[in-house]
This record gives C-alpha cells, structure tokens and sequence, in this order.
C-alpha cells in the first residue's frame, strides 16, 4: 500500500514527513486516541487530493532563553495561507545560521478544525563557555587561552568575548557583536585589543594595539554591507631595528549569500569582497588591501548523509605605495594550500622557495564533502555545568592550488603550488567545526613535501 501511494501520488518526503497517524489501540493499556486519528486521516486525504492545509497558527518550542522574536523575525512563512515546505525547511535553515541551536526542526501539527500549526523546535547551544584550555594555531603554536565567552547574551543573538591568550601569542581583549541590534537587520560589532607574536617568517615581533568598530545591514537575506574603521598602532621590533605604523583603516564589505546553511552548505554561492584603506600618520604612503572570495556548493546526493561538492576561489591584494616585507603573503598552512607546511624564517631567509611569498596571491580549492555522521545535540555535565553542543563527522577530499607574486601579471605567469590531501570535519558549538586534514604538496609536478593540518572553520 505504501508504495502504491509513493507511485501514484508521488508523495514528497517534507509532506510524508507531516502524516503522523498514532495507532495506539490496547497498547500499554492506552485508549484509542480516535479525535487523533480522525485528523490525521483527514490530512492525509487532503494531502492525496492535492490541497495543502491551511496554517492557521505558528508555534516555537524550546527557546528557553532565546525571545521569541528573534525566532520570529526569521520565519517568512504567514498564516492563513497553505502551507508551504519549501519556505518552511527555508524559515528552518534562517533559524540555524543563527548560530545559537544545535538543532532546529519543523513539523506540520493537524488541528480539529482542519487547519495545520506550524511548528518549530530548537534546541539551544550553551551559552557560557569558561575557558582555560590549550589552543593550537599552525603559525603561532601553543598558547594558553583565558577568559569567557558568552553566547545568545540577553537573549538577543548578542555575543561577548572577554579574555586573552598567553604563550605563542600574548593577548588580551574584547568583542562584541548584535546581528540585529536595529531596524531591519541593522548590525553592530566592536573590538578593542593587545597582540604580541613572532612574525611567521620575519625576524620580528610584532606589537598590536587596535580598536575597530562596524555596522552593517543586510538587503533582503541575500546582499549584506558592512562599513566601520579600525585605529591601529603596529610595531615590528627586532634586534636592532624597529619599525612602527600609526593608521586610520576605513574599511567596508560586501557580500552575496545564497547558501541555506552557513556552516555546511548543501547549495548556493558566497561572493564576499573586503577591502581596507590605511591612512598612516607617522609615514609617508598610503596602501589598500583587498580580499576576493568566490564559492559555490552544491549536493548530488541529498539527506542527512549528503554528498556536497564545493570549490573556492580567494584573491589577496595590495595596492598603494608601501610595499615591505612586512606586508607580504605567504601561502602554506590549513588556510591556504594544505600539503604544505606553514612558512618559516628559515624557509624565507634561504630562498629556497620565493613562489611561495608575494604582495599579491590567488589560492582556489576543490572539496568532496560525505556526511558519514548527521549532526546531532549532546549534554554534558561539567564543573561548570551542563554543557549543549552538538557533535557528528564529515569526511573530506581536497585539492588546493595557489600561487604568489607582487601583481597580477606575476600570478598570470606563476606555476602553481598544489595540494591534495584528505580530511574531516566535527561540528561543535562556538567555533562550527573542527578540520583535520592532511595533504601532499607538488611543485612543477615533482612531490615536496606532506602536512597536517589542525584548523578551526570550515576553508570555505
């Protein structure tokens, strides 16, 4: 009978995943739920005829902290019209990307007078997480990181980050951020902080005091701009010279969203452009630097264990009179071309591998992305208390190709540096995913060297 109706009506999963009819009669002593049934076959033969019921109320269970408008003001589906799962799973994957829920999901609810509630449940992502824990970056190596960070702050999607780093990097500040602090989609951020680090490949310690600030506003849910400024003093102190930068940075971005889910794309492009103005006050010269991202996803193979096919397309830039070694790009690393490992002062000092370095660069990467775990919400009990994350596992193939140079008639003639390696993904709260990936390099077709990389983020 099941597959009579999959054949002649061609019922679609999202409204298969609507009919639930309990039978229950003399189990565990349970009464027939008959007004239960009733419904429930009413809304079948609704659905077989071809009408789709009337959504006549919307309901959201399980934001326990989160106000109820900030859910709200992401569902797009009104009452009093038919429903409609294509702007429902729509209305489902806005509520993800607000990076607050471990879950979020939605059910059509069969009322006695023949209408449907809409509903949604989330399960919200702990919002406190007290840190004193290890922290590893490839091109810093090993720090301690302190302080907290506070999600979902006052239930309003607000974050606040207040701590600091000691070790590889010596740091300390803060951050703050509202999505939507007013008006329609009207966002704030601000930053003010103190860096100390080596120069991956200079002979430097680089001293970074800065403060920044942002405000953006998004146009319908796919354009986004953001226009701020950032105050910088940034010196790089060595053995015996020091050099030091005073500027004022206007900076804006602008970016093109189609993606239904942020954090692992089923389909969709990201265009997102940055680019940033120094004036400097100490110096003669001014410089822009300018950020280039171009992605597209899309799956093959759809469900909760989906084949995603990804590629990437990321140009650095600067421009201006200021051209020192200071500035330049290095490629290598879990954020550039995998297969390589991070570049070092030795690596620099020697020339052994100039291609690699440059005021200009264009890094593209392909990825094979097989869910072998769906995602799913876990509770754990800490000193702190219980702790809402959510866990699962991704398995990756990847190619990266990039190349360096000081314009782009270098890059035009450059040979490329390649990569190719494999990986995976675990979903967590706060940082979205931890990447493991390890990969073999080739230069000119002749193998170099192979990586491993621990990186935060999905590359693209």
């Amino acid at each position: 009978m099941k597959a009579f109706f999959f054949k002649v009506f061609r019922l679609s999963k999202p409204v298969l995943s609507l009919i639930r009819v309990k039978l229950t009669y003399c189990v565990l002593g349970m009464k027939f739920p008959l007004i239960q049934l009733t419904l429930s076959l009413f809304f079948l033969v609704t659905i077989i005829f071809g009408q789709d019921p009337l959504v006549s109320e919307i309901q959201i269970i399980g934001n326990e902290v989160t106000k109820k408008y900030v859910i709200l003001r992401e569902i797009q589906h009104p009452t009093g019209v038919l429903l409609d799962s294509t702007i429902a799973v729509a209305d489902r994957n806005r509520i993800e990307n607000l990076g607050i829920y471990s879950l979020v999901g939605w059910q059509a609810v069969p009322l006695e007078n023949g209408t449907v509630r809409l509903k949604y449940n989330v399960i919200e992502s702990s919002r406190f997480f007290p840190v004193l824990a290890p922290s590893y970056e490839e091109d810093t190596g090993w720090s301690i990181v302190f302080g907290g960070v506070v999600k979902n702050v006052r239930g309003r999607n607000e974050s606040l980050t207040i701590g600091g780093l000691i070790g590889g990097v010596d740091a300390y500040g803060f951050d703050f951020n509202n999505p939507w602090i007013f008006g329609d989609h009207v966002s704030l951020s601000l930053g003010v902080g103190k860096h100390f680090s080596n120069h991956v490949f200079l002979p430097y310690e680089r001293q970074v005091s800065s403060f920044e600030i942002n405000i953006g506003r998004y146009f319908g849910y796919q354009k986004r701009i953001s226009v701020g400024f950032e105050y910088e003093k940034k010196d790089f102190i060595g053995d015996s010279t020091t050099s030091k930068y005073y500027y004022f940075a206007p900076q804006g971005s602008f970016a093109f969203d189609t993606r239904d889910i942020y954090n692992d794309p089923s389909k969709g492009i990201y265009i997102y452009h940055f680019a940033q103005y120094f004036k400097y006050f100490n110096i003669k010269g001014n410089s822009l630097f300018w950020t280039q991202s171009y992605s597209a996803y899309a799956s093959p193979i759809k469900g909760e264990r989906k084949t995603t096919l990804g590629a990437n397309l990321t140009l650095n830039s600067t421009h201006g009179d200021l051209y020192e070694e200071m500035f330049l790009y290095g490629l290598g690393g879990g954020y550039s071309v995998r297969g390589w490992k991070i570049e070092t002062r030795k690596l620099y000092e020697q020339g052994r591998q100039p291609y690699r370095f440059g005021f200009y660069s264009a890094v593209s990467s392909l990825e094979f992305r097989q869910t072998v775990i769906p995602r799913f919400s876990i509770e754990q009990p800490t000193l702190f208390g219980p702790v809402k994350s959510e866990l699962g596992l991704q398995a990756v193939l990847f190619i990266d190709g990039g190349v360096a140079g000081d314009n782009w008639n270098d890059l035009s003639k450059a040979s490329p540096m390649y990569g190719t390696g494999l990986g995976i993904r675990m979903p967590v709260a706060l940082a979205g995913n931890i990447r493991l990936d390890y990969g073999w390099s080739f230069y000119k077709g002749k193998a170099v060297e192979s990586s491993f990389h621990f990186s935060v983020g999905q590359k693209f």
